[in-house]
């Protein structure tokens, strides 16, 4: 499958929806359990210290933010009823719904200030870069948040939904470590969901909170079912014991077989923006020379990739940020024409750079059944120019641990926009140090990215954005810390009577607007 035929398939996929609204007229109705899959455990459940996507598809159902996205990438009030913005955009001025956490204790501002400040600036990937442009967050009154930028921030709204801002109970977590808190295991949120429990290895249950400021849940009960093969997790669908198998955890080639089921439903598409790439340790030796990593890009067949791994949900990487964004992608950077697959010339730069030789570890989610197959055809092309690679496949917890502090010489991760670069991709290339999960990895630092990456995020003009990402781009296709394999397509596949899904704009968050239509 084609990039171009998947395009096809999804025009005629949107015209079939617009024909056929019938799902759409069926009448909600409550009760019931989903089961979800998972392909891994969390680490943990606090989406305020994490973007791990386990920690998130559970935690943002528990959780609550200022604000959430609809499908369409709209933003709307979810704590915050509603919000004003001075006319110089420094200013936004959030007022809060009459809310309650899960132990009965009232939501307040001063809960919002702390979460930001003392748990998100330190701990979240995305919230700690985006942080660098607040000058200040402040509660004047119990119902009133003021978030005050140092320069104009077009994406702060989309930054302040659940997976990235999540407002959590001060009163559970002050004073105490966030990162060892117990409550990451067992946590009081404010959101459609309740934590009820949680055996390691699996499952984690949540249910309807009857409390929720917003509409109810519909479902009673979602259950978080842990399935770490591969194989498994199709399997489970089509007998009948989960509803739910979202793409990430997907073999690719099994979606056909789903989609030709008629017990259930298959989906593919796009709703945010997302990036498979190559996290490059440039503090490997022989891969801090930018030659070694330039040879890398030539040696794979990041088609090969798409097509193989993938089943061909995806185009092949095309520059530094990929194609979701029209102002942050130039033509002249991109990577199907600056990088196409050349072993004779990989060979070459490595002859160049004098290595031979080369032993390389690539180290990756054990959950991620497409990680495992580009591994496979990485090593085999990376062999045919001399390098070796050897795969290390591990349990999720052990690869983030090890990558985030360094110990890997290649690793595959995927990441999203949230809906801007800015939010989801400004964090692969910015200096970072060691050890924060999420963030750069690659030990990559160059300080003229870092101040143009600021500028970029700064302007709502998009052409002005684009000025910033064209120079950013260039040398980022020059230096190559990170080989960008493709964009990604989502997909899922769910029960044949289940719906609500893809309500809000990520596919784990929402679940409350899941529900069972009747035979």
């Amino acid at each position: 499958m084609t990039w171009s035929t998947v395009k096809r398939a999804l025009f005629v996929f949107a015209a079939l929806l617009l024909a056929v609204p019938a799902a759409a007229q069926e009448t909600p109705v409550k009760g019931g359990t989903a089961i979800v899959i998972l392909g891994s455990d969390p680490e943990h459940l606090n989406v305020g210290i994490s973007t791990s996507y386990p920690t998130g598809a559970v935690g943002a159902n528990i959780y609550s933010g200022l604000v959430r996205s609809r499908a369409d990438g709209r933003p709307e009030g979810d704590l915050a009823s509603s919000w004003t913005v001075s006319d110089d955009n420094l200013t936004y001025t959030f007022k809060l719904r009459q809310a309650n956490f899960h132990d009965g204790t009232p939501v307040t501002s001063a809960d919002v200030v702390y979460s930001m400040l003392q748990i998100e600036a330190p701990n979240h990937g995305r919230f700690k870069t985006a942080y660098d442009q607040i000058a200040s967050i402040e509660a004047p009154d119990a119902e009133t948040v003021v978030i005050t930028l140092k320069v104009p921030y077009a994406p702060l709204l989309s930054l302040l939904t659940v997976f990235d801002a999540p407002v959590l109970p001060k009163h559970v977590f002050e004073g105490t470590d966030p990162l060892t808190n117990p409550a990451n295991d067992a946590p009081i949120g404010s959101g459609p969901f309740k934590f009820a429990s949680w055996v390691r290895g699996e499952r984690v249950e949540i249910v309807r909170n009857d409390d929720y400021f917003l509409d109810e849940a519909l479902l009673d009960k979602i259950i978080f079912r842990i399935v770490p093969q591969d194989v498994a997790r199709s399997t489970a669908l089509e007998v009948g014991e989960a509803d739910l198998l979202w793409g990430f955890y997907m073999p690719p080639a099994d979606l056909p077989r789903l989609a030709s089921d008629p017990n259930l439903n298959t989906w593919t598409g796009i709703t945010i923006p997302a990036l498979y790439f190559v996290f490059i340790n440039t503090n490997t030796p022989g891969l801090d020379d930018v030659r070694v990593r330039q040879a890398i890009m030539y040696a794979v067949d990041r088609d090969q990739v798409v097509e193989q791994a993938q089943g061909g949900l995806g185009q092949a990487g095309s520059g530094p940020f990929g194609a979701g964004f029209a102002y942050a992608y130039d033509e002249s950077t991109d990577y199907r024409t600056r990088y196409p697959f050349d072993q004779e010339k990989a060979k070459a730069l490595l002859a160049e750079a004098g290595v031979s030789g080369l032993q390389l570890r690539f180290v990756y989610d054990s959950a991620r059944g497409a990680f495992a197959a580009a591994g496979d055809i990485m090593r085999d092309q990376l062999r045919q120019v001399g390098i070796d690679l050897v795969l290390q496949p591990a349990e999720r917890a052990v690869m983030v641990d090890r990558v985030y502090k360094g110990d890997y010489d290649l690793t595959m991760q995927s990441f999203t926009s949230s809906g801007d670069p800015t939010i989801g991709y400004h964090r692969i290339y910015r200096s970072a140090a060691p050890g924060t999960p999420f963030v750069n990895a690659t030990g990559y630092s160059n300080p003229d990215i870092d101040a143009w990456l600021d500028q970029a995020g700064g302007l709502a003009d998009q052409d002005a954005r684009a000025e910033y990402y064209a120079r950013i781009n260039e040398v980022l296709a020059n230096d190559v810390p990170v080989m960008v394999m493709f964009d990604e397509l989502a997909s899922e596949a769910s029960s044949g009577n289940l719906r609500g899904m893809r309500t809000l704009l990520d596919q784990r968050d929402g679940l409350e607007f899941l529900w069972f239509a009747k035979p």
